[in-house]
């Protein structure tokens, strides 16, 4: 059975009362005291004894008072039940407890989503990696046992075999693709932006979009402009440029235009990048900035649905935003906005 505190404490008072009384009569003795001062020592005594049991027994009823609304408190706290017990319009030290509690709850709870939410990320990315990589790895398997026949015609060889390194470029490129997200979200790898011209930035993603847009025989058509200096990192800029065009050709017939712009504003320059390919749904428009998304108008397609996602952090973690036009049949436009001005390492809104 434990201990109550305060009948310990009461007890240990009561001892030293009667310590106290008896060390008061031994002194009367000593001096001989008359009858009346006996007396009246004694009835002293008795009423100062009763005042301060009473005082401390109501001292315990209010301290078991306050516990049990401090723990009511927990309770309602611990089923997410944001009671009050204490009045928030008294300056009292238990209203500051319960307000700092209920601010540690608010604060525990931040972080729990947090982390809820990290956790759904991280399954998340796992159960899409492991859905990507599935296919080239069994279609790598296949290929690699189908070669393996010594009498295969060397027709079907050299057909096999073409195959074989088309899924092992697929494979590198995801691979790629997931070193990029994976250092740009864990920031291994960060922003760092500095002042240059972005028509600089654009020219480097178009000259690296080049060799595959004409081995398609899809033009692009530079109109922008140079001397818009801003602040930006030029490598991940180019980066993010890149993924728009490289779908751009992706999805452009034989023989298709890709053109673009450059425009400043008073906030923010605009980077334009039109199409007269296949175009976008308007139900997929809001998805289509998703990790892994794939349109349903391109499954044949080579991609595995990262370009876009990539782009999307590249532009926002510099404080800028896309937005989207598109037509089924009729082509797409990507705008990016990147901001004039802005103090490097600043965050900015995000659009789609």
């Amino acid at each position: 059975m434990k201990k109550d505190p305060f009948r310990t404490l009461l007890l240990k008072w009561a001892a030293v009362f009667v310590l106290v009384s008896g060390l008061f009569f031994t002194l009367l003795a000593c001096f001989r005291a008359k009858p009346p001062v006996f007396i009246g020592g004694l009835a002293y005594i008795a009423c100062s004894g009763a005042i301060c049991a009473g005082f401390m027994l109501s001292v315990r009823r209010k301290m078991e008072l306050v516990l049990a609304q401090l723990s009511e408190m927990i309770q309602a706290l611990i089923y997410s039940r944001d009671k009050e017990i204490f009045s928030v319009t008294e300056d009292t030290l238990l209203s500051k407890l319960q307000s700092q509690v209920i601010q540690l709850t608010g604060i525990l709870s931040v972080q729990k989503e947090r982390y809820s939410r990290e956790n759904r990320e991280i399954k998340s990315l796992i159960s899409d990696l492991s859905h990507q990589l599935k296919t080239p790895l069994a279609n790598l398997a296949m290929y690699s046992s189908l070669l393996d026949d010594a009498g295969l015609p060397p027709d079907k060889r050299l057909e096999f075999s073409r195959r074989l390194k088309s899924q092992i470029d697929k494979l590198a490129w995801l691979m790629d693709s997931l070193i990029k997200l994976s250092r740009l979200e864990s920031g291994i790898i960060s922003i760092r932006e500095e002042p240059g011209d972005l028509g600089n930035t654009v020219l480097a993603a178009i000259k690296q979009a080049f060799p595959a847009a004409e081995m398609k025989n899809v033009t692009i058509e530079w109109k922008g402009g140079q001397g818009i200096v801003l602040s930006h990192d030029a490598k991940w800029t180019a980066e993010a440029v890149y993924n728009v065009i490289d779908n751009a050709v992706k999805y452009s017939e034989p023989g298709g235009n890709i053109i673009l712009t450059l425009t400043a504003y008073n906030l923010f320059a605009r980077i334009d990048i039109a199409d007269n390919g296949l175009g976008i749904p308007p139900e997929e428009l809001n998805a289509i900035f998703r990790r892994f998304h794939r349109g349903s108008n391109v499954r044949d397609a080579d991609g595995v649905g990262l370009g876009l996602y990539l782009t999307r952090k590249i532009i926002t973690g510099q404080g800028g935003y896309i937005k989207t036009a598109s037509e089924p049949g009729r082509g797409s436009m990507f705008s990016l906005f990147l901001p004039l001005g802005r103090v490097p390492g600043q965050s900015g809104p995000s659009s789609s």
